[in-house]
């Protein structure tokens, strides 16, 4: 953009003028809104906004700005960084201090100053810096500028549309140009971000200057002014791009002929650069290669010259208004053009991209200079200027950066240039990253591409004298394809690492026990990690808590003997899951403690998680508008389809719990053709509740779904089924599936689904054969299980069951003691909103009216899931923890301040 007309009027945009310096009258005013300059590069968009924002200025306005980067490997939130840190600097210290506690202590993160904090992601984020916007709005008017939004992450855009969303009425001004014949294609991957933000905002177009304008334009430039003739050639060559028309001027007054001035005026940038001395146009190649911005000390670096000799150089070339100071050691080009054209010139920039690898390496002081993305981007660039295992480490190293941000596409992209850069390379190595990269494919379901890169890593593992590789290839095989793809590799892997024979189905297995013990006895931490996971995964499923808790337990000593945050993360979540399944009331401590550690690390994906967990917690415990309340935030960074799917999932299990059949359908449309191991089992779940036996009975009739992590839900879907046909054949079956796992809960979907304990759905099935006796005792086990776990809604259904079944049994007291519980019930039941749950009338006889074996609380339906994997809610130690009575069973089974005679010990003896 030009720089000369920043202190001078403008020319040719007095309409533009008016209508931006309205828009921030309006905000000084009233109230402010979003507006958009367009046009492109050149047409002078940042001058137009710096003569507003300097009006804005003069009106006492707080004004700051911040620039999106164009080095293609631009870090999120970039502009929003920018723009923060210039309202600490500028704000005044109680202003500061207002935003900073509006904001939730969410900015330092942004800010990169929060110990061991990356910046976050999504809602919070989102939510953090539009609430210390609007408190210094309400002190004094704001007016805040973003440049180049046509290069701006993703991200940097959705906060955009949401500040200008939630600030409407406040006196806050956004402004941001953006080119907008760059985003015009249908395949531009901010076409669709852009869109909202046009619909909301007020836009200006900016086109090139008419001839007068050009003129002059020219004649502040050369200090005098030009023929006509000249005039309207320079016009008819650059259209009237205001940048263009300087450049040409420039040329035109040290003596050069502007019939070289080109369309894309690159000719007319270069001349311009060979008027400088010959250090000062050797130096700036090598800041284009570094990227729009660049620090003093790493171009010093680069070009291997004194930081003070390199400072006089670039004091030339900010005369030459072609490099301005930002401040703090950092530059800039003035135009993008500038570095564009500097950079097109180079012969051949690997050389200068080996220079910045290499300079790096050589001062480490300077590595917080450029960001993980940027370094492995200079070493891609490089080709063979750096060594292919220095590229591959830079490269893993930006996609782990990537991960931590969950930019996920950003990471998937580092791991396709370290496979790229590992052909080069150690072949266990391309192996390694191999399984990585087709892990990750596999994971965001591009299966194709993730089985033509595993298949390379069969190969390499087939040729190398090395027995652990093959065990990696085929467990990795085995964990996305299933044993039937993974047969033969396992088979062959096993022969090579173990010997001997054993079962197809404990081939994985021991696989895994031996690299396992391989990797403590030669303490290979990395290794061990693998094997852990490995060994949690494949044996997920009913019966297995107690295994899988050993296993986290040993990844969370992994964890902190590495120093591993997000490995002691995921692992604890799983622990406590774990502990779900096993009864355990000792979770919740557990996940108090892996939230405050998910808050305190500052990672966006780590509190993500974590919030996840406590929506599924909360409706575990009954708070489901807790549970409602997290939606939001939780899906505005949950974009992968099998998050999407999960998150479903657990609406629907809500859905579930509170009998709302018609919208349980809703969420079922969406997850249709999503990826979810098993809709069906869903389907058929909602129509039992629905009272649809003949669609239940057609989907159980299609079997088990393959997914293992699927069978607890499935076990629970058998007993619905036995009980509402009450056929014996089903009923048996169900019985001795379930037999094993008394005492325990059903958590599927590696804690994303509980389904309630299986001691309920026990006593369905026996009550759905008149078994009484076994039935009432299953109930009240099953009672006392959620109420000592904190799960109300679970408590709600397990007491509405007991209840039906005493009156079926009908023996003495068994009448008064139904009745007693029902009051809690019903009362219970209206406060959580689970108004399916209908209370059983006692026939003159003493019998329930409900039919025999059908229990009232879901006559011929199925009991709800909850899901547990992994939820958040500082609960509460007391809320959600007791029965509507606040009946927190104690060691003798008694229940607080409830009679004996209906607690669960004394329901049972009738």
């Amino acid at each position: 953009m030009s720089q000369d007309v920043t202190s001078h009027e403008l020319i040719g945009r007095e309409h533009p003028a008016a209508l931006l310096h309205a828009e921030v009258s309006r905000a000084i005013g009233s109230h402010g809104g979003l507006v958009l300059v367009t046009g492109e590069a050149g047409i002078g968009k940042t001058t137009l906004v710096t003569s507003a924002a300097r009006e804005a200025r003069r009106q006492s306005a707080l004004v700051v700005g911040g620039a999106c980067w164009d080095s293609g490997s631009a870090p999120g939130y970039w502009p929003w960084v920018q723009v923060i840190r210039a309202l600490r600097r500028v704000a005044e210290p109680q202003e500061w201090a207002q935003a900073e506690e509006a904001a939730g202590g969410s900015l330092a993160a942004l800010l990169g100053e929060a110990q061991g904090s990356e910046t976050p992601d999504g809602f919070r984020l989102y939510d953090a810096v539009t609430s210390a916007l609007v408190a210094l709005a309400q002190r004094r008017p704001v007016v805040i500028v973003i440049d180049d939004l046509h290069v701006a992450d993703p991200a940097s855009l959705r906060l955009l549309e949401f500040a200008a969303q939630q600030t409407w009425f406040e006196r806050l001004l956004l402004i941001a140009t953006y080119r907008d014949a760059e985003v015009e294609p249908v395949d531009h991957p901010l076409r669709d971000l852009l869109a909202p933000l046009v619909a909301r905002a007020t836009t200006i177009s900016l086109t090139g200057l008419d001839l007068a304008g050009v003129r002059a334009l020219m004649t502040r430039t050369a200090g005098h002014e030009p023929p006509p003739d000249l005039a309207a050639e320079v016009h008819l060559r650059t259209g009237g791009n205001p940048f263009f028309v300087e450049q040409t001027a420039r040329l035109w007054r040290s003596g050069g002929s502007v019939a070289a001035v080109t369309p894309g005026v690159r000719d007319a940038l270069l001349r311009r650069l060979s008027l400088l001395p010959r250090s000062v146009s050797e130096l700036l190649p090598a800041a284009a290669v570094l990227g729009n911005e660049f620090h003093r000390q790493v171009l010093a670096a680069v070009v291997a010259e004194p930081v003070a000799h390199v400072d006089r150089l670039l004091e030339l070339a900010v005369v030459a208004r072609l490099v301005v100071a930002k401040g703090g050691g950092v530059f800039a080009f003035a135009h993008d053009l500038v570095r564009e054209t500097l950079y097109d010139a180079l012969d051949d920039p690997r050389d200068l991209h080996g220079a910045v690898v290499a300079a790096l390496d050589g001062s480490p002081g300077l590595a917080g200079r450029l960001l993980p993305s940027d370094l492995a981007r200079h070493a891609w660039l490089a080709g063979d200027r750096v060594d292919p295992g220095r590229a591959i480490d830079l490269t893993l190293a930006a996609a782990h950066d990537a991960r931590g941000r969950l930019a996920g596409e950003e990471q998937l992209g580092h791991l396709r240039r370290a496979y790229d850069l590992s052909a080069a390379a150690d072949p266990r190595r391309r192996a390694m990253i191999a399984i990585d990269l087709g892990r990750e494919l596999a994971h965001l379901n591009e299966r194709d591409q993730a089985r033509q890169v595993l298949d390379e890593a069969v190969a390499i593992a087939r040729d190398l004298d090395d027995p652990e590789l093959p065990a990696r290839v085929a467990l990795t095989f085995h964990a996305h394809y299933g044993l039937d793809q993974a047969r033969d590799l396992l088979k062959t892997a096993h022969a090579r690492l173990v010997g001997g024979q054993v079962p197809d189905e404990r081939l994985a297995l021991d696989l895994i026990f031996h690299l396992a013990a391989h990797a403590r006895r030669g303490g290979d931490d990395e290794a061990l990690t693998f094997s852990l996971w490995a060994h949690h995964d494949i044996i997920w499923g009913p019966g297995t808590a107690g295994e899988r808790l050993a296993l986290t337990g040993e990844l969370i000593g992994v964890a902190r003997r590495t120093n591993d945050r997000e490995l002691e993360h995921f692992a604890t979540a799983l622990r406590w899951v774990a502990m779900i399944e096993q009864g355990d009331p000792r979770y919740l401590d557990h996940f108090h403690d892996y939230v405050a550690r998910s808050r305190r690390s500052g990672r966006s994906h780590l509190t993500m998680t974590a919030d996840i967990d406590a929506g599924i917690l909360a409706a575990f415990a009954g708070r489901f508008a807790e549970a409602e309340s997290l939606l939001p935030q939780i899906r505005s960074v949950s974009h992968h389809d099998h998050f999407i799917a999960m998150i479903d999932h657990h609406v629907w299990a809500m859905l579930w719990l509170q009998g709302r059949t018609t919208e349980q359908q809703q969420v079922l449309h969406d997850l249709r053709g999503a990826e979810h191991p098993c809709v069906a089992v869903l389907e058929a779940l909602t129509a039992l509740q629905a009272g649809d036996l003949d669609l239940a009975l057609r989907h159980f009739a299609d079997g088990e779904p393959r997914q293992r992590m699927a069978r607890p839900l499935w076990l629970r879907f058998q007993a619905q089924i036995a009980a509402a046909t009450r056929d014996p054949e089903l009923c048996a079956q169900a019985r001795a599936a379930l037999e094993p796992h008394r005492g325990r809960w059903a958590v599927s979907l590696f804690g994303w689904d509980i389904s309630g304990p299986y001691d309920l759905w026990l006593a369905m099935v026996d009550a759905a054969e008149g078994r009484w006796d076994t039935a009432v005792e299953e109930f009240a086990a099953a009672w006392r299980s959620a109420d000592l776990m904190r799960a109300r809604p679970w408590s709600i259904l397990a007491r509405a069951h007991l209840a039906d079944a005493l009156l079926a049994r009908n023996a003495p007291g068994d009448a008064s003691a139904a009745l007693d519980l029902l009051g809690g019930v019903r009362e219970e039941a209206a406060e959580l909103g689970m108004h399916h749950v209908p209370a059983p009338a006692a026939s003159p006889s003493g019998h329930s009216s409900a039919t025999a074996g059908q229990p009232a609380a879901a006559a011929g339906t199925p009991q709800p899931p909850d899901h547990a994997a992994r939820g958040r809610s500082e609960t509460d130690d007391t809320a959600g923890g007791a029965t509507g009575r606040d009946n927190a069973i104690d060691a003798g089974g008694a229940v607080d301040g409830q009679p004996k005679e209906v607690t669960a010990d004394s329901a049972v003896g009738g």
